[in-house]
């Protein structure tokens, strides 16, 4: 048992050496809130969704339906939560790194930004420009989102046409 736990120290002595951390797990408690948005070099979000409580304590999403497009809202349940949670497990999106960015410089493109809350005060925070991570993550949030509201009520109307 002494060996066992003299490697276990040196191991966790090198882990820390070589600046490694444990993996990142996925929060306990419920999702309250979650963000997720594009951009491009218009001043415009390219897409933008988001999941908050009103002030009635009901949740709310705002979800553009397409690029560039006007945003729609509706009020959701608890089980649409919890499904927006299980992809952030499924896809292990607890694991995705604060900042993403190119190994080249690039003085234009794209980039996201996401966001996730939990009860307990955690939270996911990431966001890239012209990089991402590696799985489907950010795109079934989004395609979640604009499901959810394609019978949404329309809330802010766009200026501007659809630029795929």
């Amino acid at each position: 048992m002494k060996k066992v736990g003299f490697m276990s120290l040196v191991l966790g002595s090198v882990m820390c050496w070589l600046g490694c951390s444990p993996a990142k797990q996925m929060p306990e408690g419920e999702l309250v809130s979650i963000e997720y948005s594009t951009n491009t070099c218009r001043a415009e979000n390219q897409y933008e969704g988001s999941v908050q409580r009103d002030s009635a304590g009901r949740f709310v999403v705002h979800s553009m339906k397409k690029n560039y497009g006007p945003l729609y809202e509706k009020v959701i349940g608890a089980s649409q939560m919890k499904r927006f949670r299980e992809i952030i497990e499924e896809e292990k999106m607890y694991r995705y790194k604060e900042s993403y960015q190119p190994r080249l410089h690039v003085l234009d493109g794209w980039g996201w930004h996401f966001c996730a809350r939990f009860s307990d005060g955690s939270k996911i925070l990431s966001g890239g420009s012209n990089a991402r991570p590696d799985g489907n993550g950010l795109a079934r949030i989004r395609s979640y989102m604009e499901e959810l509201v394609s019978d949404g009520v329309l809330v802010e109307a766009a200026d501007s046409i659809d630029n795929d």
